[in-house]
Order: structure tokens, then C-alpha cells, then sequence
């Protein structure tokens, strides 16, 4: 498994499909789901207005992009309640995003989960459990298809000042993980001119 860590915006990641969380009681939209918001415009805002999606907890809602964003795909998840996030609830929603991916045969994957002091999640944290929980999926027999386990490419974004909080945390999961997936990860330098281990 390859993991891609970059500053640049979510909505420029060259890849199938961009995954993002949002929550069932924050409006407007924040964060990513803002953003995709505005890039689609208002068609996220106009599919809660209908109730067409909610942001309930593990709601899953696959959208296409209209080429508003480099991926073509769009996947959202409820979140739940604001009050009830936390990286152990992200780490129960792993499983059923671990299956949603295998199912779509995604193999190059843009994830977004919101982390800031306001959600009180670390952004390391997350990408650490994230890996965890996958990890956890392929050893437990949930998914036979180890070629597209070893295809897989996941991308995280970071501002630059939370750069190394993300990598430090993809870093740990690698480390426990040694024996269990094999993790490489590679970084865009900072003048963005090509990736390095």
C-alpha cells in the first residue's frame, strides 16, 4: 500500500475517488464537504435541504463530480453528531469505508476527516487508526484481494503546518504495522516538483 501525503488541495489530487466525512448537525458545510459544496455549486447543500442525505452516522453517498474537482468521484460519510466524534469512533467507520473501497475497486483514494482543535481529532491520530483499521480488515479475512490491497494508494492532505503532524502519524502506523502491511510513504517536496520516500 502506498501512501501519498500532500499539501496541495483535495480537489486537485489526481485521483478516482476523494472521500470525506461531515456531520448530521453542522451547517453549512464545513471543511472538505465546504468546499466540494461550492465546487459542485450547492448541489451537497441542496441534496440535505431535499433530506436526500443527512450526515447520519455511517451514511454513505457516492456522487459523481462533473469534472468540478480532478476526481471523478465523490464519497461521502455521516459522521454523526459533532459531539460524538472522536478517532475511536473514526476507527469503527474504517471497516465499513474499507469495504465500500474494495467494493468500487477504487485503488487510488483521496481521504478527508475533519481534525482541528474544534473536533478535538489529530489529524496523526487519524491517519494512524485509519491504517490500523485497515490493517485490521485485510488480517481478518474481510478482503481476499490482495491485488488491490497492494495497489492501493491513499492520499492525505495536510495544511502545511500540520504536515509533519500527518506524517509523523503515518509513520507510527507503518512502524506497528511492520509485519502486518507493508506501508510505503511518499511526500511531495515542498516546491511540489515531484514525490520522495
Amino acid at each position: 500500500m502506498d501512501i501519498i501525503l500532500s499539501i496541495e488541495d483535495v480537489d486537485l489530487q489526481e485521483c478516482e475517488l476523494l472521500v470525506t466525512g461531515f456531520f448530521q448537525d453542522e451547517r453549512p458545510l464545513k471543511g472538505t464537504g465546504g468546499l466540494i459544496d461550492w465546487r459542485l455549486n450547492g448541489m451537497l447543500s441542496h441534496l440535505l435541504k431535499e433530506g436526500r442525505m443527512t450526515g447520519e452516522w455511517q451514511e454513505t453517498t457516492l456522487i459523481p463530480s462533473h469534472g468540478r474537482v480532478i476526481p471523478p468521484l465523490i464519497l461521502l460519510l455521516g459522521l454523526g453528531k459533532v459531539r460524538d466524534y472522536s478517532t475511536l469512533r473514526l476507527r469503527d467507520l474504517f471497516p465499513r469505508l474499507f469495504e465500500t473501497l474494495r467494493n468500487l475497486k477504487s485503488s487510488k483514494v483521496c481521504l478527508s476527516f475533519p481534525s482541528n482543535e474544534k473536533y478535538n481529532v489529530d489529524c496523526g491520530k487519524s491517519a494512524e487508526v485509519l491504517l490500523e483499521g485497515m490493517s485490521d480488515c485485510f488480517n481478518s479475512g474481510v478482503s481476499s484481494d490482495e491485488d488491490w490491497a497492494n495497489k492501493l494508494q491513499l492520499f492525505f492532505v495536510a495544511e502545511e503546518e500540520k504536515f509533519p503532524e500527518i506524517l509523523l502519524g503515518v509513520q507510527t502506523a507503518q512502524s506497528i504495522l511492520k509485519d502486518r502491511l507493508k506501508i510505503r510513504i511518499f511526500t511531495a517536496s515542498e516546491k511540489r516538483s515531484g514525490a520522495s520516500l
